[in-house]
């Protein structure tokens, strides 16, 4: 009985184990984790494209400003040269340099405006990478010792799985059949250890005459509540 105890507390590590390595919750974790990082990552990628768009656009209207200045100089040239005598032709010059001037004034404040949202766009991108590397690196971190602990949980669970074997053989093979057998309904507990006078099973009163067979040992001895192997002394 002593060996067969020993073979229960055997298969009772080799399931533990085996449920350990057959979880999916570390994995799920981990899935969801994945995700998050994958979410940051898209974030970052849409705001590296907004950032790109309003970088043309403010160089667009930085070059529009000098396209502008360049009229303005050239305008400001034949104006105060003093070769346009005209007096209409000075009044329609001095009014495209008016308008010319509203004109930069509006861009510039456009210029200002689309170069403080870059700015904030930039700042947006450098906080979002920030948040990917925060979040990236203990994952992949995570990642690793999950996989190394996967590897080993397998070798240890393909070891107890030899132990077993190899103990089986040291059990003698009519009690051993009981025992599977009982193991089919009861689960891996199927030797429960009497104790004071107690199914250490289900913890409900053992008859004297039980007892006192379990203690003889003469045969096996079944729990008439939760039907277990009563065994004692181990």
């Amino acid at each position: 009985m002593k060996k067969l105890y020993e073979y229960q507390n055997l298969r009772g590590e080799y399931f533990k184990l085996k449920e350990k390595v057959n979880s999916t919750a570390k994995k799920e974790e981990l899935l969801e984790w994945k995700g998050r990082i994958e979410q940051i990552n898209r974030e970052k990628e849409e705001l590296k494209g907004l950032m790109d768009e309003k970088n043309k656009l403010v160089k667009k209207i930085n070059a529009l400003i000098k396209d502008i200045e360049a009229k303005e100089k050239d305008l400001e040239k034949q104006l105060y040269e003093g070769n346009v005598l005209n007096p209409k032709e000075l009044l329609s010059m001095q009014k495209k340099l008016d308008e010319l001037g509203g004109h930069k004034k509006h861009t510039e404040e456009t210029y200002l405006r689309e170069n403080e949202e870059f700015s904030s766009i930039q700042r947006e991108l450098e906080d979002k990478k920030q948040e990917l590397m925060k979040e990236y690196r203990p994952y992949q971190d995570e990642i690793n010792k999950y996989k190394q602990s996967k590897e080993i949980d397998k070798v240890n669970l393909n070891e107890l799985a030899k132990q077993i074997k190899e103990m089986e053989k040291e059990i003698d093979n009519s009690l051993l059949e009981i025992y599977l057998k009982h193991a089919k309904k009861l689960g891996n507990n199927v030797l429960a250890l009497v104790k004071g006078g107690k199914c250490g099973g289900c913890n409900i009163d053992i008859s004297k005459v039980d007892l006192g067979e379990v203690k003889t040992g003469n045969k096996l001895v079944i729990c008439e509540n939760c039907g277990r192997i009563l065994v004692i002394n181990l």
